[in-house]
């Protein structure tokens, strides 16, 4: 089932397309920053990270995580995760397959693997595309890096960090970020399997991230309660793994916080999707 799944994925042009905009997205940013000057300054997160792109190619990688964690990859995962049931419910070819001496659980479960997959290709994709491009572009050197939160007029904290630990800084927050995607994900393969329209699933995945940043304490002190359960509002800390010290704090809650919402919405996608009458 999953083979076949990859192989129907593989034909579609919505997966060439979400990918190929995912790259398009890292080479147009190099671009950008090669068209912006030596000496343009870029703030990367909410720390921020402060640095000067044509240091060092990688800078490009950590540009484009920023830049696209909030809407653009979400939007990519709720594409992919949106349309995995919903899709086919639509084109009438759900019925066919259910028609098959397989069960619906197996169904479910290789439809979500298969799109989960090309969720994580999705970020993948993002972060090489932009260290490859960056590098091509600015060349393989070590990257000047200031903490912006603790730097003080008259006082700058910061690295220098040399090529491979920018790129195991960079490999550790692409996961991290992945992970991040999961409520998402899983929030729009819910979805997907209550409606016939894929577009409302995928509304739904981007509205999590919408609603997750409104119900933010940084901007909306009075939701603080609430803001600890919202699942993107700390997906911004793998920026801690660029400064010195570097810190992991609030990487488990986090993850908890991914994992909870991940077993809630898949599992409720599992009970749905066995009773529910593909024939409506």
């Amino acid at each position: 089932m999953i083979a076949i799944e990859w192989y129907k994925q593989f034909r579609r042009r919505r997966t060439y397309v979400t990918l190929g905009a995912v790259a398009g997205f890292s080479v147009l940013l190099t671009v950008v920053l090669a068209a912006a000057g030596p000496g343009q300054v870029e703030y990367v997160g909410d720390v921020p990270l402060v640095m000067v792109p044509r240091t060092s190619g990688l800078s490009v990688a950590l540009i484009a995580l920023s830049s696209t964690m909030k809407f653009f990859l979400p939007l990519a995962v709720a594409l992919f995760a949106g349309e995995a049931v919903a899709g086919e419910a639509g084109w009438g070819s759900l019925r066919y397959l259910m028609a098959r001496p397989v069960s619906r659980s197996r169904v479910l479960w290789s439809k979500a693997s298969v799109a989960g997959g090309l969720s994580v290709i999705a970020v993948v994709v993002l972060t090489a595309t932009a260290a490859i491009a960056g590098t091509v572009a600015f060349g393989w050197h070590a990257l000047p890096i200031i903490d912006g939160a603790a730097s003080r007029p008259g006082h700058t904290v910061g690295a220098t960090l040399l090529p491979g630990t920018v790129l195991g800084g960079l490999a550790l927050s692409t996961v991290y970020v992945a992970v991040g995607m999961t409520s998402i994900f899983a929030v729009a393969f819910f979805l997907s399997t209550t409606t016939r329209r894929p577009l409302v699933a995928v509304a739904g995945g981007i509205g999590l991230t919408i609603v997750s940043r409104v119900f933010n304490a940084d901007y909306l002190p009075g939701v603080s309660v609430v803001n600890q359960y919202m699942p993107n509002n700390d997906i911004d800390l793998w920026n801690y793994l660029f400064v010195r010290p570097v810190s992991t704090q609030g990487f488990l809650h986090f993850a908890l916080v991914q994992a909870a919402y991940v077993v809630v919405f898949m599992g409720l996608a599992q009970w749905w999707f066995t009773r529910k009458d593909i024939l409506e």
